[in-house]
């Protein structure tokens, strides 16, 4: 085993991350500079491009994070045993609650790689690829209950109505509101669909 030379990096990656997606998340994908970046980041910026490359790369890895965070926030409402109305809403208040946290609110992925991912093919794949991936875990929730030929239309509007919450959440609705859609989107697909 060959030994690294040099210093151990100075910073936490993860942490890092976070704070770059923040940043992201605060100011868009095109609107924030590096400068904004780096500082988020406690970084200078060439520590910044060594670590995560340029910006599109320290954007797409700041994505990824975000995803898999995300993935962790609201997983654990799906994988239970309880109705499903009680699963969606709690997917929702999961949701709610990852999407209030930090200076930013919203969703990195709704909120900003919407508007990039037009003008660019790995930012568009980044976003069809949370959507789908979301889709399917709600899916699987939802085939527990629903019959064969709603499931993919359910977890669709399920989808669409986490969106509009991202959206409203960067507009500035407050917790209670967008809950309270929640549970009326939910409540009103249930009765559509069961």
């Amino acid at each position: 085993m060959i030994a690294r030379r040099g210093r151990p990096p100075a910073y936490d990656r993860e942490a890092a991350l976070m704070a770059i997606a923040e940043a992201f998340r605060l100011r868009g994908y095109a609107a924030a500079s590096l400068d904004e970046i780096a500082r988020a980041a406690g970084m200078n910026r060439p520590s910044l491009f060594a670590a995560f490359g340029n910006k599109k790369a320290m954007y797409l890895a700041a994505l990824e994070d975000y995803r898999r965070r995300m993935k962790q926030a609201v997983s654990p409402a799906l994988a239970g045993e309880g109705p499903l109305g009680d699963a969606l809403t709690g997917f929702f208040d999961a949701a709610i609650g990852f999407y209030g946290e930090g200076t930013a609110p919203g969703c990195l992925v709704f909120c900003t790689a919407t508007a990039e991912a037009p003008a660019d093919e790995e930012i568009a794949a980044a976003l069809a690829d949370t959507i789908s991936g979301i889709e399917a875990q709600l899916a699987a929730r939802i085939a527990r209950e629903a019959a064969d030929s709603e499931v993919a239309g359910l977890a669709q509007l399920m989808v669409s109505v986490l969106i509009c919450i991202a959206v409203q959440a960067r507009a500035g609705a407050d917790e209670a509101a967008l809950k309270s859609f929640a549970r009326a989107s939910v409540a009103a697909a249930l009765r559509q669909a069961l």
